[in-house]
C-alpha cells in the first residue's frame, strides 16, 4: 500500500498547470538535467525529469538552454519562478 501512495505522490511532481496541459512536451537535455519543456508564448513551464540533487548556481542556466533549445526563445530575465521540479517563466522570440 506504501509504494501504490508512494507511487501516485511521484506521478504528481511530473505534472504541468492547467494553462499549459494541452501543449505537447518537448523532452530536451541540458547540462546534465534533462527537462520536458511545455511553451505557449510567452510563457514556459519547464519539468525536470531527471534524478538527482539539482545546483542551485547551474539550475537557472540550464532551465535557459532548454526553453531556448526546445522553442528558440530566450528567458525574459527575472521571470524564472517555481522550484527545482517545476519552473515557470516568461520567454521573448525573435
Amino acid at each position: 500500500m506504501r509504494w501504490l501512495a508512494f507511487t501516485l505522490a511521484l506521478m504528481g511532481c511530473n505534472t504541468v498547470k492547467e494553462d499549459l496541459s494541452g501543449y505537447s512536451a518537448q523532452k530536451v537535455q541540458a547540462m546534465g538535467y534533462t527537462f520536458k519543456v511545455f511553451a505557449d508564448d510567452p510563457e514556459f513551464q519547464v519539468v525536470r525529469t531527471n534524478f538527482g540533487l539539482p545546483n542551485s548556481k547551474t539550475y537557472p542556466a540550464a532551465v535557459a538552454m532548454a526553453v531556448k533549445q526546445a522553442t528558440g526563445c530566450e528567458v525574459s530575465e527575472g521571470s524564472l519562478s517555481g522550484d527545482y521540479n517545476l519552473t515557470k517563466g516568461k520567454m521573448h522570440c525573435p
